[in-house]
């Protein structure tokens, strides 16, 4: 009889073992890298056209990589031609089919909460922070990358500035 029990804890201990390692270790496991055809295309390093931005003449370069397998991180500096720049960082994350969401920040303290759709070559997105708001549609073709921007903030003064600009990158 004590051996019989003795058995039966045993298996018991181990089942219970067993069947607590399987759960855990399913419930543990990290979700696939994101795939994402649009994406794709945006890996690399990217330049820009020198553009105007609030009186200055800007050069600017976007490095896109692949973070986690899980996000796409956007790494970008720029400077303007009367001292100025401007370092920012934006993570994306695919959401369901088309969608996805973001944040920036950069150096000058914003944040900037996106959501859009990405779809083939194309991308659509919209923007708020604390400075204002933004909308920006950008289509990919080969190594040239154009981003067609509204923006909205408030000037010194309190009143809405409007921007409207058309930028022009190049894959490195």
């Amino acid at each position: 009889m004590k051996a019989f029990l003795c058995l039966r804890f045993v298996l018991l201990v181990f089942f219970g073992v067993f069947l607590t390692s399987a759960v855990n270790s399913q419930g543990m496991k990290k979700p696939d890298p994101v795939k994402n055809a649009t994406f794709d295309l945006l890996m690399g390093t990217w330049v820009a056209d020198p553009y105007e931005m609030m009186g200055e003449k800007w050069n600017e370069t976007a490095n896109h990589y692949i973070k986690f397998g899980q996000y796409m991180v956007v790494d970008i500096t720029g400077s303007g031609d009367k001292g100025n720049s401007y370092n920012g960082m934006v993570f994306v994350k695919p959401g369901l089919g088309d969608s996805w969401t973001g944040y920036s920040f950069d150096d000058w303290g914003t944040v900037t909460i996106f959501t859009g759709t990405a779809s083939g070559n194309k991308i659509s997105m919209t923007g708020k922070s604390d400075m204002g708001t933004e909308t920006r549609n950008i289509e990919i073709n080969g190594n040239t990358m154009v981003h067609k921007v509204s923006m909205t903030m408030k000037g010194p003064d309190g009143k809405d500035m409007n921007f409207n600009q058309t930028i022009t990158y190049h894959k490195q």
